[in-house]
């Protein structure tokens, strides 16, 4: 009893000192702080989980250590300005890189536009070549030099040519026949309107041009009354029933003056009214009907007609 009182004096006296030690006024003030067993426990799970933890770090470090042992220490202060450039060398190459996507984007988009726009132009090209081939053949811009309104003109005057060369074939005795020529006009004129003469005497065929002067009065009087037949069979609505020839007949020799004469005879029976400016005196006896113009001395003219 003596020693359990001895170990309780010195238990009492231990947690005298202990209170004292760890700052503790009075027995009740160590009781409120006093955790309870659940936190006790709690709290020395804790302790446990840290000295594990700590015991693991220490590992850590002691391999650490002997990895580093024999190695010398950077001097991070270049290192983060390195990373400093580095960081700032790729934002610009970032930016470069967006701004590459962006014109590559905008040049798809551009190209998509551009082929469409070829494919357009190509359709718009092949249209127009097909209206250009069209309208170099109405304006004559073709191997032939023939445009569509000559080509027109081309047909009325094959007509003309045919009913000009009935007459003509009397008027010539068989020896002229017009044909419409085929040559190219020079320095970019149109072609297909030109008249050559057919020679059958001779065989070959020439320009009209060739002709001697009652030969070409003979022709331009064939082509006039054919143009006046072609335009009445076309319109019938139209009757040309009045002629006027100026001069010409003088150039004829007796012979082709009485044949013209006979064909103009010959229309004006057929009830058309044919009227002729000549000198030639032949004339006057042949036609009904004179209007004599003649020059005074004063500068002035009188008129009269003479009818039989």
């Amino acid at each position: 009893m003596k020693e359990t009182e001895e170990k309780q004096q010195k238990a009492a006296q231990q947690f005298e000192a202990a209170l004292q030690e760890h700052h503790f006024p009075s027995k009740e003030v160590y009781n409120q702080a006093k955790m309870n067993e659940q936190d006790q426990q709690k709290v020395k799970k804790e302790i446990d989980s840290f000295k594990e933890e700590r015991t693991s770090l220490n590992r850590n470090v002691e391999e650490l250590q002997k990895e580093l042992k024999e190695k010398e220490r950077v001097d991070v202060s270049t290192l983060d300005e390195q990373l400093k450039q580095l960081k700032n060398a790729y934002e610009i190459a970032f930016e470069k890189w967006k701004l590459s996507e962006r014109h590559y984007k905008d040049t798809g988009r551009l190209k998509k536009d551009i082929t469409d726009t070829e494919k357009k132009v190509l359709e718009k090209e092949e249209e127009l070549r097909t209206i250009t081939d069209l309208y170099d053949v109405v304006r004559g811009q073709n191997h032939q030099k023939i445009s569509f309104e000559r080509y027109l003109q081309i047909d009325y005057l094959e007509q003309i040519i045919g009913a000009a060369n009935q007459r003509l074939k009397r008027l010539s005795n068989g020896q002229f026949y017009l044909m419409r020529s085929d040559r190219q006009e020079s320095h970019g004129r149109q072609s297909g309107l030109a008249l050559d003469v057919y020679d059958a005497y001779t065989g070959q065929t020439r320009d009209v041009k060739t002709l001697s002067g009652g030969e070409k009065f003979n022709a331009s009087l064939c082509l006039a009354l054919g143009m006046s037949d072609v335009i009445q069979s076309f319109q019938g609505s139209i009757s040309i029933d009045t002629m006027f020839i100026d001069e010409g007949f003088g150039t004829l020799d007796e012979e082709s003056l009485n044949k013209a004469i006979d064909t103009l005879v010959e229309l004006q029976q057929s009830g058309r009214m044919i009227g002729v400016i000549s000198h030639v005196q032949e004339l006057k006896t042949v036609f009904p009907a004179v209007l004599e113009v003649k020059k005074t001395k004063a500068g002035s003219s009188t008129t009269s007609f003479i009818t039989k």
